[in-house]
């Protein structure tokens, strides 16, 4: 078989990156160790594009510019978003509909761009790819798209997932990952931490001005002293508050796919996770399930968590079997069937 060259967008692993530059930083090393693909990554340390001028003369003008560079046969947007005149044939992943759906903040520029204009964008792409059925099903539904325009090929965990070993703290700390913004609803935690005396919640991800409302909650319910909110922390530091969590709890009111319960269930973690179709799919029955915004069941999830027993041991092996069914060599065997089918 011709080995297949392809351009990937891999601005975003740079700076900070959030689950953009982990998808980014995690597909170009699955596609790079295969003997059937040629990876021409598309970046430039310039830029950092967590600013919204940046990231824009990125989308609109460098990308491209790297991209016409590459001489590729395909080239694949990994960020959600399209210059005005994409290359052909190209690939654009979209993890979800969060600005379509209104629960990302931001100013009224941010929403017409990411939401708005690149709305009309993606439906320029020969193929959208995107992590799960429920996301898929968002898309064609929003972006009035034929079947065969989008396609699921999933999000992976890394091997390196599995090789953590547990020192549960003590005190015990509840663990959630992820930027602190007001769809992840932390605060949803902080009141069940009225109800777990003994515990505390620990954040690792970047802030925005949903941190601050964070705090106020947390001391206004008496538990401040409970909270610790890192911001973002490098992959060290991570994987040790992983290490140490007694669970990891995704209280999110909306989501693309979840990656940091996926990636407890790899390193042998208890997850409660909110009650939401796309985290039913990605982890199966392997997790704890709570109504989103329910502080009450949360709490009593945790409870159980804590009470240990062989049911919640059972669960742990069973979520560990499920996450390696869901890594990245198989997440890129479906992106080369579908760079081949663009291609061709």
């Amino acid at each position: 078989m011709n080995r297949l060259r392809v351009a990937i967008e891999t601005q975003f692993a740079r700076g900070t990156p959030t689950g953009l530059g982990v998808y980014a930083k995690a597909l170009t090393k699955a596609l790079a160790a295969r003997s059937d693909v040629d990876v021409v990554e598309l970046h430039d340390p310039r830029f950092d594009v967590w600013r919204f001028d940046r990231r824009v003369y990125w989308d609109q003008i460098r990308a491209p510019q790297l991209a016409a560079a590459a001489r590729v046969q395909v080239v694949h947007f990994t960020g959600g978003t399209l210059p005005l005149h994409p290359p052909h044939p190209c690939v654009l992943t979209v993890h979800d509909m969060a600005w379509l759906h209104g629960v990302v903040e931001g100013r009224s520029y941010s929403r017409m761009y990411f939401g708005t204009l690149q709305r009309r964008l993606a439906r320029r792409a020969d193929v959208i790819a995107t992590d799960t059925a429920v996301v898929r099903d968002e898309i064609l539904s929003l972006l009035q798209l034929p079947h065969s325009q989008v396609t699921v090929c999933g999000c992976g965990v890394d091997s390196s997932w599995f090789d953590i070993q547990r020192r549960v703290s003590e005190p015990p700390y509840l663990l959630c990952v992820g930027t602190v913004e007001e769809r992840k609803d932390l605060i949803t935690v902080v009141r069940a931490l009225v109800q777990l005396p003994s515990v505390r919640l620990v954040s690792a991800g970047p802030h925005t001005g949903y941190a601050a409302r964070v705090r106020a909650a947390a001391e206004a319910a008496g538990v401040g002293e409970r909270l610790t909110l890192h911001g973002f922390v490098d992959d060290a530091r991570l994987r040790a508050l992983y290490s140490g969590a007694v669970a990891l709890i995704f209280p999110s009111r909306y989501e693309g796919f979840g990656l940091p319960a996926l990636q407890a269930l790899a390193a042998g973690i208890p997850v409660i996770a909110s009650d939401l179709p796309v985290l039913r799919e990605v982890l199966g029955d392997w997790a704890l399930f709570a109504p989103p915004g329910d502080a009450h069941v949360f709490a009593e999830c945790a409870r159980s968590i804590m009470e240990g027993g062989a049911s919640v041991e059972a669960q742990t092996r069973g979520g560990r079997a499920h996450a390696k069914r869901m890594q990245w060599p198989q997440v890129a065997d479906r992106m080369v069937q579908l760079y081949r089918s663009v291609a061709a």
